[in-house]
C-alpha cells in the first residue's frame, strides 16, 4: 500500500544552504510516480520537470535498484524502486558505470534489464538518491518542487540545521499555516508518521553551502 502525505512543511531560507540537506538527499527521499511517467527519462523530464539537455549532460550515471541503466527510455519504474543519480564518476570505475558509455559492455551482467510493463497503470512511490555534484546542482531543484520524507527523516533533517541555518530561515509554513521557525525546530515527529511533503526554497540561490 502506498503511504499518503499526512503533513506539509514549507521552509524558506534567505540564502542557499544546501549542506544541512545533503544527508537526506544522499540517503534518499521519495517522489510519487504518475502512471503516465513510467520510463526513467519521462519521469525525470516530465514528472520532475528537469530539462532534457540537463538530464542528458549532467546525469552521467544512473542506478535502478543498484543496477546501472543504459537505456533511459526502456528502463521503467515501479512502486518501491530506488533510483540513484550521479554526475560523472572519476577513473575507470566511473567510465565503466557511465550510462551508454563505451565501456558499458564490461558490466553486461550488472546492467538493468528491461522489465515486463504489465500492470504499470497504478501510481507508485520512488526513492531517489543524489550523489556527488548532483547534490548541489539538483538538490535545490528537487527541494523547491517538493519531496516526500518519513517522520524520522524529517526529525533528523530539522535536527541537522544549525543555529546559523535557523537564523537564515525567513519563513516556515506547516499545513499551509505560517508558524514561528523556532516552533517548527522544536517539533517532535513520531516514528510512525507517514510521508511528509517537504518544500524548501532559497531566495538567493547564489553561493551558500
Amino acid at each position: 500500500m502506498i503511504p499518503e502525505v499526512t503533513t506539509t512543511v514549507q521552509i524558506t531560507f534567505k540564502t542557499l544552504r544546501i549542506k544541512p540537506f545533503m544527508p537526506l538527499l544522499q540517503t534518499g527521499f521519495h517522489l510519487p510516480i504518475p502512471p503516465a511517467h513510467r520510463s526513467v527519462q519521462t519521469f525525470l523530464c516530465e514528472a520532475c520537470g528537469l530539462d532534457p539537455s540537463v538530464v542528458q549532460e549532467r546525469i552521467q550515471t544512473l542506478f535502478l535498484n543498484g543496477n546501472p541503466v543504459d537505456d533511459r527510455e526502456a528502463a521503467t519504474l515501479r512502486h518501491g524502486d530506488t533510483l540513484a543519480l550521479s554526475a560523472a564518476m572519476p577513473g575507470l570505475v566511473g567510465a565503466t558505470m557511465r550510462s551508454g558509455g563505451v565501456l558499458a559492455c564490461f558490466r553486461n551482467t550488472l546492467s538493468h534489464r528491461v522489465r515486463d510493463t504489465a500492470a504499470m497503470d497504478q501510481a507508485g512511490l520512488l526513492k531517489i538518491k543524489l550523489f556527488n555534484l548532483l547534490i548541489r546542482e539538483m538538490g535545490p531543484w528537487f527541494l523547491s518542487r517538493g519531496i516526500w520524507v518519513s517522520g524520522p527523516d524529517m526529525q533528523q533533517t530539522l535536527a541537522g540545521l544549525s543555529d546559523a541555518d535557523w537564523r537564515n530561515c525567513r519563513e516556515a509554513v506547516l499545513d499551509q499555516h505560517p508558524m514561528d521557525p523556532d516552533l517548527l525546530r522544536q517539533m517532535q515527529w513520531a516514528q510512525d508518521t507517514a510521508e511528509v511533503s517537504l518544500r524548501v526554497f532559497f531566495e538567493d540561490s547564489m553561493g551558500g553551502e
